[in-house]
């Protein structure tokens, strides 16, 4: 196997991905001087098996071509059980052509392909830090890891709905029309949490968000001062706001710009434990259950080919 592989996703971005990728794969032929895999996906889920399947067969660059979702799943195949990469010197690296692309707003990483051709041939590493959700389906607690934003409440609904639709519209249409379709009928919820182990807190829930990265819903900006490697979340809870306080706030949330609202809270933390009822949750844009338990910073888990400074 290659050193390089790519994981791509050919339904991201509506479909897009399908059609474009023979031709970013030519451009990669062309301009990288070593040579490199493809494994296309099939189904959900498949992006973390090819990647273990690909680390195992000794690849030590795994990149990501797809959406949030596709570097979820990618990121879930390269970590193991600990929290670790599974293969020593491996890394990731992302080419962002999803609906949403939030984790490449706070992350500054290659913006073109010609861009990560020359960052594969002269590599530049950042170690970021990585998120642990654990969480109790039915069947018993699981846990997952994500780069981004985690977020439970309304924020699991709406994603859920645009991961339904067809996308069409692009990514901020058609997380608008989520959220004016699914927010008017959502009631909120009582959580109680337990922040590093030691204080504890209550509110009622409209949405709770777990960041890592700044921005979700494409491009919504919750965390406005996340930072990917200070080895904490910044969590933004947001209370008991109806419809028409949070529809009219929209644009200050895009701003970034919500955090002095009287209904919404934030803090930093290392480690949440959560009870709640069955809060529908999305990691990274993409909806994985119900029933959070307990989120867990990873820090500096995650190598990642990143833009050179300068």
């Amino acid at each position: 196997m290659a050193d390089i592989v790519f994981i791509v996703n050919p339904a991201s971005a509506n479909g897009r991905t399908r059609r474009r990728w023979p031709e970013l794969e030519r451009t990669f032929r062309t301009s990288l001087g070593s040579p490199f895999d493809v494994r296309l996906t099939e189904r959900p889920g498949h992006a973390t098996e090819l990647t273990r399947t690909a680390l195992a067969g000794g690849a030590t660059t795994i990149v990501s071509v797809g959406g949030d979702g596709t570097l979820n799943e990618v990121l879930n195949g390269f970590l193991d059980e600990s929290g670790r990469p599974w293969s020593r010197n491996s890394c990731l690296s992302v080419l962002s052509v999803g609906t949403g692309a939030d984790f490449v707003k706070t992350f500054r990483g290659p913006t073109t392909p010609e861009d990560l051709a020359r960052l594969l041939q002269d590599p530049s590493i950042r170690t970021i830090d990585a998120g642990r959700c654990e969480f109790l389906p039915p069947e018993g607690r699981k846990s997952r890891y994500f780069l981004n934003v985690a977020e439970f409440g309304s924020g699991g609904a709406i994603v859920d709905r645009v991961n339904r639709t067809t996308k069409v519209l692009g990514g901020k249409l058609s997380f608008l029309i989520a959220i004016l379709r699914t927010l008017p009928r959502y009631r909120n919820t009582r959580v109680r949490y337990t922040v590093d182990e030691t204080t504890t807190g209550e509110a009622i829930v409209n949405d709770f968000v777990v960041a890592n990265g700044r921005y979700f819903g494409a491009g919504l900006m919750p965390a406005p001062h996340a930072d990917l490697e200070d080895g904490l979340f910044d969590v933004v809870i947001f209370g008991d706001i109806n419809f028409r306080t949070a529809r009219r706030n929209l644009p200050a949330l895009r701003r970034g710009e919500h955090l002095s609202l009287k209904e919404v809270s934030t803090f930093r933390c290392r480690t949440l434990a959560i009870e709640s009822e069955g809060e529908m949750i999305d990691l990274d844009g993409e909806f994985v259950g119900r029933r959070p338990a307990r989120f867990e910073v990873l820090p500096r888990a995650v190598p990642i080919l990143a833009a050179k400074e300068g």
